[in-house]
């Protein structure tokens, strides 16, 4: 653990810039969005610590909305070369999505290259949560408002400091080369950092303290995959996928062709399972023609059929899904629905 002033701080970004493109979550009046910037294209000097996560997913820099994934007839490099991209400012519940989307795209039967290339490439500069949303739940998804692993560096904040912890090797170089000579924290700073993370902790439990939930979530979701319940909690859903699109761990994909030049070229791009025509079989059948049923299966893959899968669920609270619904659909009052149905039904079995 180290320590560095804000202005030091500025200054090492400015220096990584000139070497590396940056993405940086910039503020807009009350707003931050994440922004590209190519190589010595950062010029503010204002820049701080975003205080949540901003509405734009990190998987959009390792999986993007649309990519080019071949051309054919084949070329010899089908994967090109790409020049790594530093990332600042990454919350916890997008760096546990990551790690979800590993599970099919990394360490799956078919790992997918352009995803494995963007992983090894990219640097991730996290950055702990300094305020809570009106959406955020991580906590509730077995989650925390900081990152614990799988960064290369993460910044906290600890009074007129930025405290600095290293998470990987490539971290390491780049505190060297880019950060200069900087101090070890202090226990005080350590002490004001972990004071810190509690208040955003006790935070994020006042907002969510009426979705404590009692029975696992891929319990409540198997008890009710028959039920009419879903029908009701989805009859404000207008189907705009928005919820799929920006959930950091969504990963489902389309794939066409396309004629470019004298050759043909492959497109993948974002799907939604929550599009009609997402399951549509061969004969123009499909398993979920009701609007009802594609809600059901979003959370029934998140809570249920992923983790019997790979043993984790497939959200991390960032609560995207929820502030973005045209419908004002809650995702933790849907669980807490079904929880409270299962609870109902434990009754009547016991009478």
């Amino acid at each position: 653990m180290y320590q560095i002033s804000q202005d030091r701080l500025v200054a090492a970004i400015k220096k990584l810039n000139h070497h590396y493109p940056i993405v940086l979550p910039i503020q807009k009046d009350t707003e931050y969005s994440l922004k590209f910037f190519g190589v010595d294209a950062w010029v503010d000097n204002q820049w701080k610590i975003s205080p949540i996560r901003t509405p734009q997913p990190l998987k959009s820099f390792f999986y993007p909305p649309k990519q080019n994934v071949t051309k054919y007839p084949q070329s010899e490099k089908q994967v090109e070369k790409l020049q790594s991209l530093v990332i600042i400012g990454s919350k916890a519940c997008d760096i546990n999505a990551l790690k979800i989307i590993d599970k099919v795209y990394r360490e799956g039967d078919y790992p997918d290259p352009y995803y494995l290339r963007a992983r090894e490439k990219n640097i991730i500069i996290a950055s702990d949560c300094l305020d809570a949303g009106k959406f955020c739940a991580c906590t509730l998804m077995n989650s925390l408002p900081y990152p614990e692993k799988d960064f290369d560096l993460n910044l906290s904040a600890a009074d007129e400091n930025i405290l600095i912890e290293v998470g990987s090797e490539q971290g390491e170089k780049l505190l060297k080369d880019f950060f200069g000579d900087i101090k070890k924290a202090s226990e005080a700073q350590l002490a004001q950092r972990d004071k810190n993370r509690q208040s955003v902790i006790e935070k994020l439990k006042e907002i969510n303290r009426e979705f404590q939930y009692f029975q696992s979530h891929q319990e409540a979701i198997e008890r009710h995959l028959k039920s009419k319940e879903w029908k009701e909690l989805s009859k404000t859903c207008v189907e705009c996928g928005i919820c799929t699109q920006i959930c950091p761990t969504c990963y489902c994909f389309l794939l066409f062709d396309q004629p470019s030049e004298k050759r043909y070229e492959r497109i993948k791009v974002w799907d939604s399972c929550f599009f009609a025509g997402y399951s549509r079989m061969a004969g123009g059948l499909t398993p979920r023609l009701g609007l009802a049923d594609r809600f059901k299966h979003r959370f029934y893959h998140k809570f249920d059929s992923f983790v019997t899968n790979f043993g984790v669920e497939a959200c991390t609270g960032c609560g995207r899904c929820s502030e973005g619904c045209m419908g004002n659909i809650d995702l933790r009052k849907v669980l807490q629905e079904l929880e409270k149905k299962v609870v109902l039904l434990e009754k009547i079995e016991l009478s």
